[in-house]
């Protein structure tokens, strides 16, 4: 398809001005990240009706393909419940596709010029890295734990962040997060996939002894996706 060429971009690159940006970032809601782009673009005209109703017809159809994936190809049907995670899961890998790109209106650009099972293979294998990633990093925090290690930190290590790990599946549940409470270490918060991973790293540098002192606002930035 052919890109829209996005007003007053031609005078403005004359004038040797960056255009500016379409969409208000500000508009566009973390949680919900598919859905406020595809509504954003349609109101700035980056994206029209047919566009949106097109990836609407796909999501359905990458839909149906995990459907058979998680049902090992036995059935097309699952509960409401079932469908509703499924597309969560869905849209969260679609989502981390799009936020790697430079800005809203490049990732809205994308959205209505790639298909969106496409979209949903390039996030999965993402998330799918950070999964790998988190599961080595666990296993080495096992064994580097800090001397100020207590049975709250065993809990959290043994238990909370274990059951997270074994039940995450970047197919079907790439959007679950680690909730985890661990304030003597500036750790507290609800991480996605990514997130986690920044956890484990953070404890693994306070077991190897090689963490800086930061604070628990610090950490949050650096950490990524606290409370998110």
């Amino acid at each position: 398809k052919t890109k829209r060429k996005t007003e007053g971009t031609t005078s403005m690159s004359e004038l040797g001005l960056t255009p500016k940006s379409r969409i208000d970032p500000a508009r566009l809601d973390r949680e919900n990240y598919v859905q406020s782009l595809t509504e954003e673009a349609v109101r700035c005209g980056i994206m029209t009706e047919s566009d949106a109703d097109r990836l609407r017809t796909e999501l359905l159809s990458v839909l149906a393909q995990v459907i058979g994936y998680k049902t090992g190809g036995e059935s097309t049907n699952v509960s409401t419940d079932d469908a509703r995670i499924l597309s969560e899961s869905i849209l969260y890998n679609i989502g981390t596709a799009l936020r790697a790109e430079r800005d809203p209106d490049t990732a809205a650009a994308t959205l209505r010029d790639r298909p969106a099972s496409e979209l949903y293979a390039k996030g999965w294998a993402v998330n799918k890295a950070h999964w790998e990633e988190a599961r080595r990093l666990w296993t080495k925090v096992r064994y580097n734990r800090p001397r100020e290690a207590d049975a709250e930190f065993d809990r959290a290590l043994d238990r909370n962040i274990r059951i997270y790990l074994e039940r995450y599946d970047p197919r079907t549940t790439a959007h679950d997060r680690l909730y985890l409470s661990l304030p003597r270490f500036g750790i507290r918060g609800a991480y996605h996939i990514r997130g986690a991973v920044s956890v484990l790293r953070r404890l693994l540098e306070i077991g190897t002894g090689s963490a800086q002192d930061r604070t628990d606002a610090a950490f949050r930035v650096k950490g990524e996706e606290p409370n998110s």
